[in-house]
């Protein structure tokens, strides 16, 4: 498994446009529990800045659904945005939009086959090589804490088998060289920023329903989409203009809503 030098903060910020340098907190630790823990903690910035956490070893890290999200040290990023929204901002979709960034990113980096599996995994040829768990608090009239986790495999140990029916991937193998890790947390966060003002300006995920779609790894596949007990069996036709997943069953076209669902393609 290939090492990646640790992240210097100094080194991101030059590598960033001067605009969004001034405005960026990051906040890089050797170790934690978890960055959205870290984040969540921090005080909430101005609606212009980006407050970042990261670590180079995070050793609870979770995914949905209370999955363990496994990393690496020197083989992973894993960082976490902290973004204040106003109260009443559907953040529903918000997962999908992150999602459009971070394939954006990987694509200005020249990774190939990038695509998305609804609602919050980044895929690079069919496996999963990162994920994102959004978490956030609110309080009557108060602005909505957001915390907004990312996790990217750049290397897997050559032992590595992931838990559930999706195969696993890693950047180092897509992408030679690997760029070091402040060039792609520099990368991830500029398209992140966007994606941060385009919901503080209240246009939602408007702007990334297309681009998501363009994306989806399942739209025309056979998929059962399962939600604790339940399972609808049908064709994935991409996501409505609220992220909610669309599916052309035997009864006709439904909408699932982002929640506790699992996706699966059918053989």
């Amino acid at each position: 498994m290939s090492v990646s030098p640790p992240v210097d903060p100094a080194a991101v910020h030059r590598r960033l446009p001067e605009s969004l340098a001034r405005r960026l907190d990051l906040h890089w630790l050797a170790e934690c529990a978890s960055t959205n823990d870290e984040a969540m903690r921090l005080p909430l910035p101005d609606p212009g800045s980006l407050t970042v956490v990261g670590t180079d070893r995070q050793t609870q890290g979770r995914g949905r659904q209370a999955r363990a999200w496994q990393s690496w040290p020197d083989a992973s990023l894993t960082f976490s945005c902290l973004f204040a929204f106003p109260p009443g901002t559907s953040l529903a979709a918000l997962p999908l939009a992150v999602g459009v960034a971070l394939a954006q990113a990987l694509h200005a980096l020249g990774v190939s086959g990038v695509g998305l599996k609804w609602p919050n995994d980044l895929l690079v040829a069919g496996a999963k090589v990162g994920g994102v768990l959004i978490e956030a608090q609110s309080r009557s009239a108060a602005p909505i804490r957001v915390v907004v986790g990312v996790g990217l495999n750049l290397d897997l140990p050559p032992d590595f088998h992931p838990d559930g029916g999706i195969p696993a991937t890693a950047l180092a193998r897509h992408l030679s060289p690997l760029p070091p890790r402040d060039a792609l947390l520099a990368t991830l966060l500029e398209r992140l920023d966007a994606v941060r003002a385009a919901y503080l300006a209240g246009h939602g995920f408007a702007p990334w329903q297309e681009q998501w779609n363009a994306l989806d790894a399942y739209r025309g596949l056979a998929v059962a989409v399962r939600d604790g007990e339940r399972e609808t069996v049908g064709i994935a036709a991409g996501v409505d203009d609220t992220g909610r997943l669309l599916l052309d069953t035997a009864a006709g076209r439904i909408a699932c809503c982002v929640g506790d669902v699992s996706l699966r393609p059918l053989a």
